[in-house]
Formats: C-alpha cells, sequence, structure tokens
C-alpha cells in the first residue's frame, strides 16, 4: 500500500471515528438521556488516587535530585557544558514535580468539595421534603386542604 492510499485510509477512519463520537447528545443506539450521571462514591474514589499521586510525587519525585545537582557541579569544568545542562534539567525536573504534585492536591480538595458540597444539597433537599409533606399532612388533618 502506498502513502496516499494509507493516509486515504486514515482519514477515512478518522472520519468514521468523529461520526461515531457524539459529545453532549445522546445515541439512538445506546438509549441514554444524554445526562452526565456521577455518583459521590466515584468522585470520591478519583480524589483519593489524586492525593495519593501526590503524596507518591513528593515521597519519590526528587529521589535523583540531589545526585543529579552533585554531579552537575563536579562536571562544571572548563570547555565541558554537560554540567550546567545537568543542573538546568535538576531544576525543571523539580519545577515539573511542584506544579504536578500541587496540581493533584487540587483536584484532590475540589473532587472532595463537591462531595461534600453536593451531601449538603441533598439533605437540604429531603429537609424541605419533609417539611412540605408535615405541612402538607397538617393541612389534611385541621381540614384545611
Amino acid at each position: 500500500m502506498g502513502f496516499d492510499e494509507e493516509w486515504a485510509r486514515i482519514k477515512a477512519d478518522a472520519r468514521d471515528e468523529i461520526a461515531r463520537t457524539q459529545l453532549n447528545s445522546t445515541s439512538p443506539a445506546g438509549g441514554g438521556q444524554g445526562e452526565l450521571v456521577v455518583h459521590s462514591a466515584d468522585i470520591t474514589a478519583i480524589g483519593v488516587q489524586a492525593d495519593e499521586l501526590a503524596t507518591s510525587l513528593q515521597e519519590h519525585g526528587l529521589v535523583a535530585d540531589n545526585p543529579t545537582r552533585v554531579a552537575g557541579i563536579l562536571l562544571r569544568t572548563p570547555g565541558f557544558e554537560t554540567g550546567r545542562a545537568l543542573t538546568d534539567v535538576a531544576e525543571a525536573w523539580q519545577s515539573q514535580v511542584e506544579t504536578l504534585t500541587e496540581a493533584c492536591l487540587g483536584i484532590a480538595g475540589h473532587l472532595h468539595h463537591t462531595v461534600t458540597d453536593h451531601a449538603g444539597g441533598e439533605l437540604e433537599n429531603q429537609a424541605a421534603l419533609v417539611r412540605a409533606r408535615a405541612s402538607e399532612t397538617v393541612r389534611h388533618i385541621t381540614g384545611m386542604a
């Protein structure tokens, strides 16, 4: 198969995939409601995983930092640029680990807040329903209905 034929096949496959992907809509074959349904247990599990990843990054993400920096310092001899490059890599790596750790902690915090906030809203809704039913029952008993 030549390049042109293979490229045409790849583009056709991509068009087919795009046609099958329907975001924010229902699939006639799927019979779905087109609504996003997420359960608190799922959100909590993802938050726990994000927190565990952040902890792992804090513990293991910079294990090679000190040896890399020492090697970078030792390799800084006249006419030898490897030492500076190694130090630059160590600095960039540290920055990336810190950024990723902060992102994971932020995700974990936001997901925890989402679950907590949703649970509070559910309790408020349940309390309002109980009050409404009680009020309706009182009106029915007193003949005000």
